[in-house]
């Protein structure tokens, strides 16, 4: 158990940094979901449900069972639905004795599927998304092989949060450099303004805001275009200082 704990653990830090390095692809999903098959007993069928900023992204091996998934967070029931929804983990050990979600049972065994065991993964999105292994037999995954789907659901949860988090703080910086940027080129343009006119540079971020608005473009682009020479300077008027 400490060696597959280990092996987990190192497998999920290489998930981590293929989320880094894929950046609005579902492959870091598709690999959650590879090994989640590789690594929890009893599983032969897996899916992984996400939140993305727009939408949810489903994965699934075999296909089917994301098309199973998708099904559920339409009508709002079934155990991935419920699991999103409360933050609780869902179990069916015998689908020929589960009473609460008849439909999915019955799509379940069309699929060869006996049993499943449905855990929320912890991201930064609320909900976040859930992870879902099948198994092929009844009680799949009752004692160790629920403890390490739980284990694995959780690690999994802190990869996504972590690369999502590490993009947040690199668009943070993005927009940072370019409103730094902006600000500069501004500053450049007001300088014109204020070297040509005499005016003061309140009044001459005045004339560009006022460029700005006429014109229906931002006030950086304005003052980009002055500072290349791109813009009649004719059209700025500023009074004195």
């Amino acid at each position: 158990m400490v060696r597959l704990t280990r092996q987990l653990a190192e497998r999920v830090a290489e998930l981590a940094r293929l989320m880094l390095d894929d950046e609005g692809s579902d492959t870091p999903l598709h690999e959650l979901t590879t090994l989640a098959l590789e690594l929890i007993p009893g599983s032969v069928a897996a899916g992984v449900v996400a939140a993305s900023d727009t939408s949810w992204v489903f994965t699934g091996s075999p296909a089917t069972v994301a098309d199973l998934h998708r099904t559920q967070l339409q009508s709002g029931t079934g155990p991935v639905a419920e699991a999103i929804r409360h933050g609780e983990a869902r179990r069916i050990d015998d689908t020929g004795l589960e009473q609460r979600w008849p439909a999915v049972c019955a799509a379940m065994a069309g699929m060869g599927l006996d049993s499943c065991l449905v855990l929320p993964l912890r991201t930064d999105h609320k909900p976040g998304g859930a992870l879902a292994v099948y198994g092929g037999g009844q009680d799949a995954f009752a004692g160790a092989g629920q403890d390490l789907a739980l284990l694995f659901a959780a690690q999994g949860g802190v990869a996504i949060r972590n690369a999502a988090a590490y993009r947040n703080c690199r668009q943070l910086v993005a927009n940072l450099q370019v409103a730094l940027e902006s600000r500069a080129v501004i500053e450049q343009a007001k300088g014109i303004l204020v070297a040509e006119y005499g005016c003061h540079p309140e009044v001459a971020f005045k004339e560009l805001s006022r460029i700005s608005q006429s014109t229906n473009r931002k006030v950086r682009d304005i003052a980009t275009d002055l500072v290349a020479g791109r813009i009649d300077r004719s059209q700025f008027g500023p009074g004195p200082a």
